[in-house]
């Protein structure tokens, strides 16, 4: 997870750049494991004045310790030997404020710990979180999705993409539970995980309108090979009839602003080892940022077998779109994957006459 925490690191330090409401601010991370994270915030990031740790584990809590004491920081470092939701809910005794961030990197899902890490988080927060139960997200395990997130979930070529917007809109309903809405300003899948940060503000009326504008369905063509975001069923090439996911996250996944001082800080730190690799990818992500309203990535090799036809070269196919005035760009879930305003029937049209 080495590029996890180089990338959250940099992350964290454009929010406190950028969005943080105050010059100092508590970093809560309830699942610290060795503190690793934790240590690497409270040297690496300038603003929080306060890290907070926890594990539910006392060997870990035993070294994030001594990891405390060898990085000198135990005065500004703290670790506790609590269950990661105790740890949340205690924040409100212990701490004298609300934490802005909270970090959530469970070995799993995240879902146990939202409720209680958005009952806490303060306004205009900055909550990160992390997801390894892609086989649910991505609609492997039906069942279990509608258990752990509430959603219908069937098993698209854009599972990556479905995933990722599963997990924000269970974050966005839980957060409205509590009069917050969220805005999501980095999200990504690597290295089988996926990764959100999204900023938290209160306010019941905003909430409800999120709700309205930003959580709504997908519907899968089976024999199309293509999902779309719509408030109706939309009409399948096939006639087919579409197959309903969701409820999902339906707005922008990015915000190119953030994304830009994320770049800069990943540019100050030369010596993290993934440096290059973060700036490939947040480069991947800006450009996407301005497609993401409603629209899903789309996978060249599905529209091939869908038209019967051979794989385009990508560029060729990238450049003729952008001719035909379109907006394009590849995209970060794959090799073969680009994000396009293009319809569905003028891409199909475009990928034969670049073949």
């Amino acid at each position: 997870m080495v590029f996890n925490r180089d990338l959250s690191v940099a992350a964290i330090a454009a929010y406190a750049r950028l969005l943080a409401p105050l010059p100092e601010f508590i970093i809560v991370e309830p699942l610290t494991a060795t503190g690793v994270r934790g240590v690497r915030y409270a040297l690496e990031v300038e603003g929080p004045h306060r890290v907070v740790m926890g594990d539910i584990d006392k060997c870990a809590v035993e070294i994030t310790t001594r990891n405390i004491n060898l990085n000198k920081l135990t005065g500004k470092a703290r670790v506790y030997w609590l269950d990661a939701r105790e740890l949340l809910l205690a924040t409100r005794s212990l701490l004298e404020k609300p934490p802005l961030v909270v970090d959530i990197d469970p070995f799993g899902s995240p879902a146990p710990y939202l409720d209680a890490a958005l009952s806490v988080i303060g306004n205009h927060g900055l909550l990160a979180v992390t997801a390894t139960d892609l086989a649910v997200l991505e609609g492997s395990k039906r069942r279990a999705a509608r258990r752990r997130y509430g959603v219908d979930l069937v098993k698209a070529p854009e599972s990556k993409e479905i995933g990722l917007r599963i997990l924000l809109g269970y974050i966005a309903r839980i957060a409205a539970s509590h009069d917050k809405y969220i805005e999501p300003v980095l999200s990504y899948y690597t290295d089988h995980y996926f990764r959100v940060y999204v900023v938290v503000r209160r306010g019941a009326r905003k909430a409800d309108k999120m709700l309205e504008n930003s959580i709504g369905h997908a519907y899968y063509c089976r024999e199309d090979k293509r999902t779309y975001i719509s408030d109706e069923p939309p009409s399948c090439i096939s006639y087919s009839k579409p197959e309903r996911i969701g409820p999902l996250w339906v707005s922008a996944m990015n915000n190119a602003s953030f994304i830009r001082e994320v770049v800069s800080e990943l540019k100050a730190r030369e010596y993290l080892a993934t440096a290059g690799r973060g700036l490939s990818l947040l480069r991947l992500l800006e450009c996407e940022s301005s497609l993401e309203d409603r629209t899903l990535h789309v996978s060249i090799d599905q529209i091939a077998s869908f038209a019967r036809s051979n794989m385009p070269p990508m560029d060729k196919l990238l450049d003729l779109l952008r001719s035909e005035g379109y907006v394009a760009c590849r995209s970060h879930y794959s090799p073969i994957a680009i994000r396009t305003n293009a319809p569905y029937t003028s891409l199909v049209k475009l990928l034969l006459a670049s073949v």
